[in-house]
């Protein structure tokens, strides 16, 4: 996905659109503790807009992440290091010494074991927890949505062990995978899937909450199954496509499988057919969505805490704003100069001597 030909799509301001969704999602949820006034939930009852957007995340990153191990297999985890933690860390930090203090927390009472916890936390992806921030507000978190980041950086790790077996040159294996994975959701609407649940629970901090495992993997599987099968999107299909997701989102036990599925069809169909200029150029250089995805959260919140009787409509501007201006910041003088060090790395790469038969000498 390095030439120029290959940048022209929509990725960008589709990640853009789904980090917003999110905030549509959480303002009401941030005021209500509730799904009351969540839009997507009132209209179709099985999934709300956050739930959507994470979806829509996790199937662009199967498709791009798939083809970033194709692409450069030495270097695949330096770039997922450099892609995923610098922006989180500063995120994650800024949460516990600025957000929470201003939220009623008293950093001083911590213990040291609980400073402890909280560098472990941040070392595993997890979110952000200080005893007493928030307290008495509906939702009382620092980051809401920095759950998934986690799950983000598993579906990392499974994408190399993917490659590392051959899955993407062999594509019936991707695709028999993919299926277990997406049957694998309606096993958790069996008995035996509350059996499951409950026995796995010891070993939640390594493969996560197993719902939310499943769900995640299998559209994240979706999107590499997407790339690897290399279809050549039509509109009157993606339009079908549409119409099928639109009724699933009725029937709260097929939604997550047909976002993944028919879903995933109009995304690509989208991000990589349709030439509408602003699709093409709005967030494509400067890719300022992770920011906004991990910023809107503690800025929404902060805004609640302050303001208790603040107006939907104004709670979801003001979010916005501050979420698009913590995010440009956050790409400008973190994510972007640390995503400059895989050029180096890969630099370096080059410039190792060749040993003989044409093999890189070893380090």
């Amino acid at each position: 996905m390095s030439t120029v030909a290959a940048r022209q799509n929509g990725f960008g301001a589709l990640r853009l659109l789904f980090a917003s969704l999110v905030i549509f999602s959480h303002s009401p949820q941030m005021l209500d503790g509730s799904m009351a006034r969540e839009p997507l939930m009132r209209i179709f009852g099985a999934m709300n807009l956050g739930e959507l957007a994470v979806d829509g995340f996790f199937l662009i990153s199967g498709y791009l992440i798939s083809a970033s191990f194709v692409s450069d297999p030495p270097t695949y985890a330096w770039k997922r290091i450099l892609r995923i933690y610098p922006g989180y860390i500063v995120c994650y930090l800024l949460c516990i010494l600025v957000v929470a203090p201003l939220a009623g927390a008293h950093l001083a009472d911590l213990s040291p074991r609980r400073w402890v916890m909280i560098v472990a936390r941040m070392l595993a992806l997890k979110s952000p927890e200080v005893d007493g921030a928030f307290t008495g507000v509906p939702i009382p978190a620092l980051d809401g949505s920095m759950w998934t980041i986690v799950y983000e950086a598993r579906c990392y790790i499974l994408a190399a062990l993917l490659g590392l077996c051959g899955f993407y040159r062999r594509r019936s294996l991707l695709l028999a995978l993919t299926a277990v994975m997406l049957l694998a959701n309606f096993v958790f609407l069996l008995p035996i899937g509350r059996t499951i649940i409950s026995d796995t629970r010891p070993v939640w901090a390594v493969f996560g909450e197993p719902v939310q495992a499943v769900s995640l993997t299998s559209v994240f599987l979706c999107g590499a199954a997407f790339r690897v099968l290399r279809l050549n999107y039509r509109g009157w299909v993606a339009a079908l496509c549409l119409l099928v997701l639109i009724g699933a989102l009725f029937i709260p036990t097929l939604a997550g499988v047909a976002v993944a599925t028919a879903g995933g069809y109009a995304l690509f169909w989208t991000a990589l057919q349709v030439k509408w200029r602003p699709l093409l150029t709005l967030n494509a250089k400067d890719d300022i969505s992770y920011g906004v995805y991990l910023y809107a959260w503690p800025v929404g919140e902060l805004i609640v805490w302050f303001w208790r009787a603040v107006p939907l409509p104004v709670l979801v501007l003001a979010t916005f704003v501050g979420a698009v201006a913590c995010g440009a910041v956050s790409w400008w003088l973190i994510e972007k100069p640390a995503l400059a060090l895989k050029d180096r790395f890969r630099a370096a790469r080059k410039a190792e001597p060749a040993a003989p038969g044409g093999e890189l000498a070893p380090p």
